[in-house]
């Protein structure tokens, strides 16, 4: 009880504090690629991203500004490892509409997964997306208010 009151106090005496706990940032993925385990992991990545407290997932399409990840995947080439690992690369980009160019590179991360982790390697990316959101947040905060 004592906890509660003074967290209470704490959002009354200091506002701000309790609104920037509360922002979730918008997210949108898209993925492009044929291989059956990169597009698991992509649509797990959007599950991990609906259940995240941090960040809300997004349609590619909406017409507000959001952090993109955009997601390539591939196959292994050698026989043995066909079907069984995949190469996903994630692109991490500040994208508002109208906006000059295709937005703001932040990060990229590159991993290999296969069938038996695809939500481990989903959720391997939300720390990537919130190490690049605070870089935002720290180097152009006037942009990091748009999300």
């Amino acid at each position: 009880m004592k906890l509660l009151r003074t967290g209470v106090f704490l959002c009354l005496l200091l506002p701000a504090i309790c609104v920037a706990q509360s922002k979730k940032i918008p997210v949108a993925v898209n993925h492009e690629g044929e291989d059956s385990i990169g597009q698991a992991v992509a649509f797990a990545l959007k599950e991990a991203l609906r259940g995240s407290q941090g960040f809300v997932f997004v349609e590619t399409n909406a017409k507000t500004p959001r952090i993109m990840i955009v997601a390539q995947s591939v196959e292994a080439l050698v026989t043995p490892l066909k079907d069984r690992v995949s190469a996903i690369a994630y692109s991490i980009i500040y994208y508002r509409p109208k906006a000059p160019g295709v937005g703001i590179f932040l990060g990229i991360k590159v991993q290999s997964c296969g069938p038996e982790i695809i939500e481990f390697c989903a959720k391997q990316i939300l720390p990537s997306i919130d190490q690049a959101v605070d870089f935002l947040r720290r180097h152009d905060p006037d942009l990091w208010k748009t999300l």
